[in-house]
């Protein structure tokens, strides 16, 4: 199938504003009993049943970066092959990756996205800054940022579907991640609540094995001198960190060996498999002893300021959320949710919900895929698909949608992207009285 580039030019296009919708390019479909045979091959018992079709794009979209400058970001959306019907958004924020090419939007279908699609859902999935088609430095955990970049994801994703004819959103709103996606995921909530609640509602939110408390559980594992798993998590979050508060050259960080080399091991040519090999198995041992033991006798030390700022356990979450994070989490230790529940807690938060998997359930690794099988339950649990009619949202078409159209029609309501849609029962792309005789014909007919 060929493959079909769309360029939006417009007015918008020239003086771009964070979350429009710059590009978007169709990648691929997939077929209800092939995504089932995959998902069977795969899962096994576990399968979930392939409800429909999807179809994967992916998008480029205007954002801003950590100076606060707009740039261009990239990420994929996959969604239900079906024009009769409204789905959520799911937003899942991916875990920690180098490699630029690796992101989402250059990687077609995986069995998250076919899972998630099939489903009911309409699936998105940023890239971040600095990853995808994006070529400045990746922000690794900088809350503001990483925030941003999801959020006008999201904003990309509903010009996205206005400009096409065959999808449309609903009301729900679901975010997801784990790992440094969780990191993003609460950090995307925080924002959204305490700025963006006039415009962005959530659903639930589904926050999974992030290190929320930077400054704390996360500077006591890297100073412990602990052989850790993946040691290149250490100056990716430093390199991020000296170039977003000025914190001096790497040279004045790292032991010349290694400051000789991280610049370009973090190119974003690399995977985190590669630069483990060039690195000590104790992350601690790369940087200046007199660093360290600066860093870990000065509570004002400038690269401690930076991370206490981006702890993400100091607020006080509004809607649903659910956290879940592995007891034998090796690489981002449990307590960073233990830390971030108990304060939301002592807040007032009264909408969060924390579970522990027991060590059964592995390390960071093992445990992501429990993780995700709870919050997809959940999620179904919640879930709303509304259909062609349904313009007051509550599942059903009555005498109430009726007189909904009739407003619709004669301009007695404002009219919604949802209403638009739910309104237009003969799919002529207008809002007229054959559609309210459509209406009445269905309501009737039940």
């Amino acid at each position: 199938m060929n493959r079909i580039f769309i360029i939006l030019f417009s007015i918008s296009f020239i003086f771009s504003e964070r979350g429009d919708l710059i590009s978007f390019q169709y990648e691929s479909s997939m077929l209800i009993d092939d995504i089932q045979l995959d998902l069977n091959n795969t899962f096994n018992e576990l399968a979930p049943a392939a409800l429909y079709s999807i179809k994967l794009y992916s998008i480029v979209y205007e954002t801003i970066d950590q100076f606060g400058n707009y740039t261009e970001a990239s990420g994929l959306i996959c969604y239900p092959d079906n024009i009769f019907e409204a789905f959520p958004i799911l937003s899942f924020q991916h875990g920690t990756q180098i490699r630029r090419n690796s992101a989402p939007s250059m990687n077609g279908f995986n069995d998250l996205v076919k899972w998630i699609g099939t489903s009911g859902y309409i699936f998105i999935e940023p890239d971040y800054i600095g990853l995808g088609i994006s070529q400045l430095p990746h922000p690794y955990h900088l809350k503001d940022v990483t925030a941003s970049s999801v959020i006008d994801m999201i904003r990309a994703t509903k010009y996205f579907c206005d400009e096409l004819s065959d999808i449309q959103y609903n009301d729900q709103l679901y975010l997801s991640g784990y790992s440094e996606g969780g990191y993003a995921t609460m950090a995307t909530v925080k924002e959204i609540e305490e700025n963006l609640n006039h415009e962005i509602d959530i659903t639930v939110s589904f926050p999974m094995a992030g290190a929320y408390d930077l400054s704390g559980v996360m500077v006591d594992l890297m100073l412990s001198e602990e052989i850790y798993a993946d040691p290149f998590y250490l100056p990716y979050l430093v390199l991020s960190y000296i170039d977003k508060y000025d914190l001096g050259n790497i040279e004045d960080l790292f032991y010349p060996e290694y400051a000789s080399i991280l610049p370009d091991l973090f190119s974003g040519e690399y995977s985190g498999g590669y630069i483990n090999s060039f690195l000590p198995d104790i992350p601690i041992h790369m940087m200046l002893e007199s660093v360290v033991y600066d860093f870990s006798q000065n509570d004002i030390y400038p690269f401690r300021l930076a991370l206490e700022e981006n702890n993400l356990y100091d607020w006080t979450p509004q809607n649903p959320m659910y956290m879940f994070h592995g007891i034998a989490d090796e690489r981002v230790p449990h307590e960073n949710s233990v830390v971030a529940y108990n304060n939301f807690v002592e807040n007032g938060s009264e909408s969060v919900y924390f579970e522990s998997l027991p060590e059964s359930y592995g390390g960071h690794q093992d445990a992501a895929v429990y993780c995700l099988l709870i919050a997809f339950d959940i999620s179904e649990s919640m879930k709303n698909i509304y259909s062609k009619g349904d313009l007051n949202l509550d599942t059903i078409n009555n005498i109430q949608d009726i007189v909904m159209i009739v407003e619709v029609i004669f301009e007695g309501i404002e009219i919604t992207s949802y209403l638009n849609w739910a309104a237009d029962l003969n799919i002529d792309n207008q809002n007229n009285i054959l559609d309210a005789v459509i209406l009445v014909g269905d309501v009737l007919s039940e």
